[in-house]
């Protein structure tokens, strides 16, 4: 089966399709990486990616030693046994102190362990939520392209067909001033014209209305007319629909973050075990004081501790934690089978819709080269008096519906063919614009 650029171009070139003058909107590729270079919502996913990245790092530092360095200088009054039996009822004297103390967690229950893997999870779930948010933004951009060509060209249809029925209107014009024409088919000419005019109007509306939407996704409106979209190669869609159904299952971004995010819970229900065992610390520390507790003069002391610190009890809440980790993990895998047939079905209609539209095309085709030749003779046979208006008038609505068609056809399959790359998670890479989601620098200031 042909591809359906190749179709609709053959298409529009049979009908001669008129193309809008002025400048050519950038490529579909250009218009796609420009979007995913400038939506907020790739960007936002972005950020949250680049957030996890360093949540990551501060997890980690629960692995590491803390140090903390102490100091201090003020007053003290002091009016205890030791001062008193030196005779003073009380001492006043500037207390100074200097401390440095070192602490290294050694055993916390996996505790920091299980929250690196936590956060490790999350950050893999934000990377595959922007890759997901990629995937979704491109098809966006994608159908914001085609739909901009597709009201284009029905447009310029609509316009085609107004000059037609313009041209028939002044041919009935001139027939009923010369007397041989009658008034009920120019009242029947001006009607169809009037309609003609309307669906121009509605037309352009819909034109307008694609140039916004563009405008959302990309961020600008268009330049000008888009060309036709690039053909597909055969080797870039699946062969049938298990083969669809099969690499949606193993790509698809979504599916990656379902995933990530049951491996975050069962990480968090790691953690939350740590309060079932002790907690090791090494604890290093030194001290240099002055005039402490009434007693002028310097005191130093260093110390190395094993120290343990083992909560009894908690009032139950530990347990509570326990379960509710554990109910977040159903929910999550929950998540993860309703994403799975969420994803059939998006694979299962688009395939649907791509083999649907293949088959009609060339029926359609067919149907417009028919309706052009009966116009033809249409217009011929009405010269000569052997048709009537309503006839010829019918004959060119029959040619607009059909041309019609094969446009909004030929639309409606290069998107289903999209959405199947989408789904198979490899629409972002058909564009070759990987980079530009994770190719953008921190912007604290932004």
């Amino acid at each position: 089966m042909k591809h359906l650029v190749s179709t609709i171009l053959a298409t529009l070139f049979l009908l001669q399709l008129p193309v809008s003058a002025g400048a050519q909107e950038a490529g579909l590729a250009e218009v796609v990486r420009e979007a995913l270079a400038s939506n907020p919502d790739v960007a936002e996913a972005r950020d949250r990616w680049l957030a996890r990245q360093a949540e990551v790092r501060q997890a980690e530092g629960g692995l590491y030693p803390t140090v903390d360095l102490n100091a201090g200088i003020g007053f003290e009054y002091t009016d205890s046994p030791a001062t008193r039996a030196t005779g003073n009822d009380g001492n006043d004297l500037t207390r100074r102190e200097l401390g440095l103390n070192l602490r290294q967690m050694l055993y916390d229950g996996r505790g920091t362990v299980s929250e690196v893997s936590r956060q490790r999870a999350r950050m893999n779930s934000a990377a595959a939520q922007l890759d997901a948010v990629g995937q979704s933004t491109a098809m966006r951009a994608v159908q914001a392209y085609i739909d901009l060509y597709r009201f284009q060209s029905l447009y310029e249809l609509n316009v085609e067909s107004l000059n037609i029925h313009q041209r028939i209107q002044d041919q009935i014009r001139l027939r009923s001033e010369a007397g041989v024409g009658r008034r009920a088919d120019l009242d029947q000419v001006n009607s169809r014209v009037a309609l003609a005019e309307v669906n121009k109007v509605a037309a352009e509306v819909n034109l307008q209305d694609a140039n916004t939407t563009f405008q959302r996704v990309v961020g600008r409106l268009p330049g000008g007319a888009v060309s036709p979209v690039a053909e597909l190669s055969a080797d870039v869609l699946p062969k049938g629909l298990d083969q669809a159904l099969q690499t949606a299952n193993e790509n698809n971004p979504v599916l990656d973050t379902a995933s990530a995010d049951i491996d975050a819970a069962i990480a968090q229900h790691e953690a939350s075990k740590q309060f079932d065992y002790p907690r090791l610390d090494l604890e290093v520390g030194g001290n240099r004081n002055a005039n402490i507790s009434g007693t002028e003069g310097n005191v130093e002391d260093l110390s190395a501790m094993l120290r343990m610190r083992y909560n009894l009890y908690r009032g139950g809440s530990d347990q509570a934690r326990q379960k509710v980790t554990a109910h977040n993990i159903n929910e999550a895998k929950d998540v993860r089978d309703r994403s799975v047939r969420q994803l059939e079905e998006s694979v299962r209609l688009a395939w649907a819709a791509y083999q649907a539209t293949g088959a009609q095309l060339p029926l359609l085709q067919r149907q417009v080269e028919s309706a052009i030749a009966t116009r033809q003779a249409y217009e011929k046979q009405f010269n000569i008096g052997q048709r009537t208006l309503l006839d010829l008038l019918n004959s060119e609505t029959e040619v607009l519906q059909a041309r019609q068609t094969v446009v909004q056809t030929g639309a409606d399959q290069l998107l289903a063919q999209y959405r199947l790359l989408e789904a198979m998670g490899s629409l972002v890479d058909q564009f070759a614009a990987a980079a530009v989601l994770t190719g953008a620098q921190v912007d604290v200031n932004r």
